[in-house]
């Protein structure tokens, strides 16, 4: 029964009709336990909205007036839920401190009813507890989790750029320690059943077909003691790291972390670090008021609202992977057992493929196995994955150097080298040997018409591109492409895929660089320029590093390779000859065999620091040009690199390349790195002002020539038009 229903203390609830989607339900047996459902059995998703909360808070007043009350169970709707924490839009929402902080404290007084009970309260986890799922569930007595593989348990709201707000800061770190809080808090940390069991975030764990029955057995224990159940009491390493000296220690450890990489550009972490020392040092009210006042400082920073833009964007993308005509698939071919190929065969078998890796290199095929092995030994280790998870993954993944039959193939992918011809021909060899009409033909391919892969096939609707990034175990993005023959049913299939690989699909035009490499390409070919011109790859690197990229493009140019960058921008000086020259610096790299990280080093050692091979090269360019050298400002090098790239992105929107400003801003962080906090480039660019970034490239324009000026569609949005 609904909460606005009156509740019989001496007899089973009565059926009623189906209750409205974001309430609380509140069910009261005759033997004085009540169930409290967080959502409807229809509810494929609770979240907190300010409804739900309403009807919780009436259910726990109600549950209050109860005489008969002798025990509470929380549950989720159903199996494969708990609660996803809040409703996402409440944060967008809010713009002031001061309400931010009202409904921290409303949220937060709401769950404490739990805890104000006189009963024991028992909460029952299945699937995801997260954010203000967590911290309800921390106001409970005891936490029973399955160990179904549903099961997220975390506190991740420093992803949004916001501290927890509902108590998880204080409650967190009293239950478990402050080393462990702050493992999770600080990194937005989701944890799995078996974890969070041994790190003491819930206190039992139990097959997913008896969590009921072993929750309500718990309950029944507490009940026969007469009484709730006593406070955790901190022990060992836990005990003494609360405690100074130690936790001095700590501090400075955790706040030396903060000040690195790109976690400096976070505040939240920051404030929750300071959140969780003071739940061992402020009494309670005390600690979760100061809670409040963070939530609502953080909440209304540009960098929150910049988190949340992008978290709607990458649900925005998960919706891709639903689009009409979208098959699903379950055996995959990937041609190609080099770094990207090995790197796509991994993630396909680790997210539940059946795949055979082909190549003619056995060493190849070795290095794939023994990488992948590597990936899952270090999973095991973290408890991301069990040891027989971690077997079923290598079993899944069968490597060889023939084809073998292709009739039950869902998905046939190509990594190998960039060349048309090549990729034409294995093409048509799939075709001849049997694959399937049902199945996907795709090519990984950085640069290649995928229109022209498609001539001459039969049924070239089924060609797609899934442009994955190096590494692809790792990187976010994949840019699906649609060559002129590619169908709709291709095009859902692909980003589908990408979904279920846990990615977030970028739809783009068969144009040249599509989108990532178009807009990278005079992101790098400006940094060499700047290399030329005397400035020392370091200081171009920090500069970058200071506006919030996570890798400086010096550094970058040696991961991708200069012979990748050198390949990349001929074929983007093909289609874009007045704007994208390439930097002699790329060919000189690459006839010289400095690739970068692939061939021992290139501008940087093989570690990645020190000087490499490369600065010969540079220094010969330099010496060829005989120019003075200069070091450019670091306002220069930014405005120099990122300005031409705020441009580029939207010469990319208004020739179709992406549908709509969402696909540059979730492209473009993903895919490259542009900084999240900024919530995206074109976010970022109307932050700075259109029409101050369009004089700035006027004025580069006239000192560096015509590769700085800005596009008509920019100059346009610059008048606001």
């Amino acid at each position: 029964m609904t909460t606005t229903e009156p509740t019989r203390p001496d007899a089973a609830t009565p059926a009623a009709d189906p209750p409205a989607a974001g309430t609380v339900l509140l069910q009261l047996g005759s033997d004085g336990v009540a169930e409290l459902r967080l959502g409807a059995a229809t509810e494929p998703v609770v979240t907190w909205t300010r409804d739900r909360l309403e009807s919780l808070d009436r259910a726990l007043q109600q549950l209050a007036t109860v005489p008969a009350l002798r025990g509470v169970l929380v549950t989720g709707p159903g199996p494969g839920m708990f609660c996803a924490g809040a409703d996402i839009r409440l944060i967008q929402d809010i713009t002031d401190p001061a309400e931010g902080a009202a409904a921290a404290v409303r949220g937060r007084t709401i769950f404490q009813r739990l805890q104000q009970l006189r009963v024991p309260v028992v909460a029952a986890i299945d699937g995801p507890c997260l954010g203000g799922g967590l911290e309800l569930a921390l106001f409970c007595d005891l936490r029973v989790a399955s160990d179904h593989r549903a099961v997220q348990i975390g506190l991740p709201e420093v992803k949004l750029g916001i501290v927890p707000g509902f108590g998880g800061t204080q409650n967190l770190t009293r239950l478990c320690g402050l080393g462990t809080a702050l493992q999770l808090i600080l990194e937005g940390k989701l944890l799995r059943g078996k974890p969070a069991r041994k790190l003491g975030v819930v206190d039992r764990l139990v097959p997913s077909a008896r969590l009921l029955a072993s929750a309500r057995a718990e309950l029944d224990a507490l009940i026969a003691t007469g009484r709730k159940a006593p406070p955790r009491r901190l022990r060992g390493l836990a005990k003494w790291l609360g405690k100074a000296p130690l936790r001095a220690l700590v501090v400075r450890k955790a706040e030396a972390a903060l000040q690195r990489g790109q976690a400096r550009f976070y505040p939240a972490p920051r404030a929750a670090l300071r959140l969780c020392v003071q739940a061992l040092t402020l009494p309670p009210e005390q600690g979760y008021a100061a809670e409040a006042r963070a939530l609502g400082e953080t909440i209304v920073t540009p960098v929150s609202k910049g988190l949340v833009h992008l978290f709607f964007l990458t649900e925005r993308s998960k919706k891709l992977g639903k689009l009409d005509g979208a098959r699903d698939t379950g055996r995959a071919l990937v041609i190609g057992g080099g770094v990207m190929g090995a790197g796509i065969a991994g993630l396909l078998a680790h997210k539940g493929l059946r795949v055979r890796l082909c190549d003619l290199d056995l060493g190849a095929l070795a290095r794939a196995k023994a990488r992948l092995q590597k990936d899952l030994d270090k999973q095991t280790r973290r408890r991301r994955l069990e040891r027989h998870e971690a077997q079923a993954v290598q079993d899944r993944l069968a490597v060889a150097t023939d084809w073998g039959a292709l009739q039950q193939t869902d998905l046939w992918l190509e990594a190998v080298v960039e060349d048309l011809g090549l990729k034409q021909k294995l093409m048509r060899e799939a075709l001849a040997r049997g694959l399937p009409d049902t199945a996907l033909l795709a090519t990984n391919t950085s640069s290649l018409p995928v229109t022209d892969m498609a001539q001459g096939l039969l049924h070239p609707g089924r060609v797609v591109g899934l442009h994955f990034f190096t590494p692809p175990e790792k990187m976010p993005l994949v840019e699906v492409i649609r060559g002129k023959a590619t169908d709709d049913a291709a095009v859902a299939t692909a980003c589908r895929l990408a979904v279920r690989l846990g990615k977030f699909p970028v739809v783009t035009t068969d144009a040249a660089g599509f989108l990532v490499n178009r807009c990278l390409a005079p992101y790098l070919n400006e940094a060499a320029r700047l290399l030329l011109e005397g400035n020392a790859p370091e200081a171009v690197d920090a500069a970058m590093l200071e506006f919030g990229m996570p890798m400086g493009p010096c550094r970058l140019l040696d991961e991708v390779g200069f012979d990748v960058a050198a390949k990349v921008s001929s074929v983007l000086q093909a289609a874009f000859p007045d704007r994208m020259v390439p930097c002699e610096l790329f060919a000189a790299m690459a006839a010289a065999k400095a690739l970068g990280q692939k061939t021992g080093g290139g501008i940087y050692g093989k570690d990645g620091t020190g000087s490499g091979p490369g600065r010969a090269v540079l220094k010969g360019l330099q010496k060829q040009r005989g120019t003075p050298p200069r070091s450019a400002s670091r306002a220069e090098i930014v405005q120099r690199l990122v300005y031409p790239l705020i441009d580029e992105a939207y010469r990319c929107l208004d020739d179709g390349v992406v549908a709509a400003e969402a696909d540059l801003d979730l492209g473009l962080v993903m895919g490259m790195g542009f900084p999240p906090f900024t919530g995206g480039v074109t976010r970022h660019a109307r932050a700075l002002g259109l029409a101050n970034v369009t004089a700035a490239l006027d004025e580069l324009a006239r000192a560096h020539g015509v590769r700085f000026q800005p596009s008509d569609g920019l100059r346009r949005r610059a008048l606001g038009g």
